[in-house]
């Protein structure tokens, strides 16, 4: 049965807003999501994931560190059936390949790089000329390649950055709550350069549902 692209879990609530930040990722471009663990970022992308592929469009997703849960995805409203998704066991050139090949397809609504959280620290760091690469892959396309990682590393390349911090828990419980229910995470935009730009550093405020 198909979850309505209006209510998506994550997020549990603030499907407006999640809905309408979620529509910025410029198609055609390259866009960033950085942010540390459990700060919000990975629950951003799988939203993105399920937004695309609920709605009946295919997406694929590069793993870099072989991080993906596919049963975390389908719970979250992700079409399975519909995703691609790439192995890359910590290889990042794999990984970039992967990606650039891809890009370069017809047919995927979005084309995500998800690098981990320790790819990058444990490899020689990526030339900057490999970000443009991926950014000239994608052009004309009707996709929307999204790179997920730990902290800023496409530069300009990037028309849109996202950067996610973790924020409060939430708990609940009467008569005292003592059930962790979600956290909160806050969305920063760094940079948009997208043909409807987000506000500047603009910052949202998502609830996400364990």
């Amino acid at each position: 049965m198909a979850i309505p692209t209006e209510s998506l879990p994550p997020p549990g609530r603030g499907s407006t807003e999640i809905d309408f930040l979620l529509g910025a990722f410029p198609r055609g471009q390259l866009s960033e999501i950085v942010g540390s663990w459990s700060s919000g970022g990975e629950s951003l992308l799988l939203a993105l994931l399920a937004r695309a592929t609920a709605g009946g469009r295919l997406a694929a997703l590069v793993d870099g560190a072989d991080a993906f849960d596919p049963t975390a995805a389908a719970a979250a409203g992700a079409d399975l059936s519909s995703l691609l998704w790439v192995r890359c066991g910590g290889d990042t050139v794999r990984a970039l390949r992967a990606a650039d090949l891809l890009a370069r397809c017809p047919g995927f609504a979005v084309v995500a790089l998800d690098l981990g959280e320790r790819v990058l620290t444990r490899r020689q760091p990526v030339p900057p000329a490999a970000w443009r690469r991926l950014q000239r892959a994608v052009e004309g396309s009707g996709a929307a390649l999204v790179l997920r990682v730990p902290r800023h590393v496409a530069g300009a390349a990037a028309a849109l950055v996202l950067d996610a911090e973790r924020g409060r828990a939430q708990w609940v419980g009467s008569p005292r709550p003592t059930r962790l229910d979600g956290l909160l995470s806050r969305i920063r935009v760094l940079r948009s350069r997208a043909p409807a730009p987000l506000q500047a550093e603009g910052v949202w405020t998502l609830s996400w549902r364990l």
